[in-house]
């Protein structure tokens, strides 16, 4: 087994970019909370830090393309592509079922920002279903 010294450079430059992104994305939204929800920031201000937290998270798709793209194993990155799949099927399937659930039923509405959250989650179901599947989680 691989230790995390040993990793192939493009995996290295991975896990480097997503704990820079999920730093950025922690940092701005505790900052958010803090000065707009508890001390009051308002107009364009507001709008700019609120928008942080939602394009740091949204730097987790690019860095996971960036995975794609930069793998040399042509057998990692067919698995890669299919965590992102089953993770992209299961996020747009369960956004439009519970999208229909609020129009037609009495069901609490879904703040946006769980949907990317759970993407993520279906990354790991990804890679459950490529480790049955296929015999390897892959190296991330």
């Amino acid at each position: 087994m691989m230790s995390q010294l040993d990793k192939k450079p493009e995996v290295k430059r991975y896990l480097l970019r997503i704990v820079f992104a999920m730093a950025l994305y922690l940092t701005s939204l505790f900052a958010a909370e803090w000065l707009i929800e508890d001390r009051g920031l308002s107009g364009v201000p507001a709008y700019a830090l609120a928008t942080v937290p939602g394009l740091s998270f949204a730097a987790v798709f690019w860095i996971f393309t960036r995975l794609i793209i930069e793998e040399r194993d042509e057998f990692l990155r067919l698995l890669y592509v299919r965590q992102v799949m089953v993770a992209t099927g299961l996020t747009l399937t369960a956004a439009a079922v519970w999208g229909f659930l609020e129009t037609y039923t009495p069901v609490p509405p879904v703040a946006a920002f769980w949907w990317p959250t759970l993407w993520c989650v279906g990354l790991g179901v990804g890679g459950i279903f490529n480790k049955v599947t296929m015999g390897s989680w892959g190296q991330c």
